[in-house]
């Protein structure tokens, strides 16, 4: 066994162990009806509007304040967020179904998207700024 094949086997024999860290499920490219594209990396978010030049979403864009974090998180809390908005929280409750899914929460400036990964193939964007929500499916490419 050359020293490459024996390397190629111990990488792919740690990538099985119960600790290996899981790829993350949000990373990659989601388009909408219109075929806006938002793209997930492991640190920054790209945004491409319809035939548009991608744009990476950061402090600079965002007036000195952008995080992006993965993880899991709650449903519940959703179902009250905007009591404004008694439709848009009918519609999350119809849409967020189980108590937990793989997320991605975006902060830039005062408001914040939070990316509910819906199931393999489908992403809710849930827009919130000042008070004021908005929801946008999307779609993995």
């Amino acid at each position: 066994m050359t020293i490459f094949a024996a390397l190629t086997l111990l990488a792919t024999g740690c990538a099985l162990l119960p600790w290996a860290t899981p790829p993350n499920p949000l990373i990659g490219t989601w388009s909408n009806t219109d075929n806006d594209r938002v793209t997930f990396q492991a640190d920054a978010v790209l945004v491409t509007p319809n035939k548009g030049t991608p744009t990476a979403m950061g402090p600079g864009d965002c007036n000195g304040v952008f995080r992006i974090a993965y993880g899991r998180m709650d449903t519940a809390p959703f179902a009250s967020l905007f009591p404004g908005q008694p439709d848009l929280e009918e519609k999350l409750k119809g849409l967020l179904v189980q108590p937990q899914y793989p997320v991605a929460e975006v902060t830039c400036d005062k408001g914040g998207t939070t990316y509910f990964m819906i199931d393999d193939r489908d992403l809710l964007a849930i827009y919130r700024d000042a008070g004021v929500g908005g929801l946008e499916r999307l779609t993995r490419l």
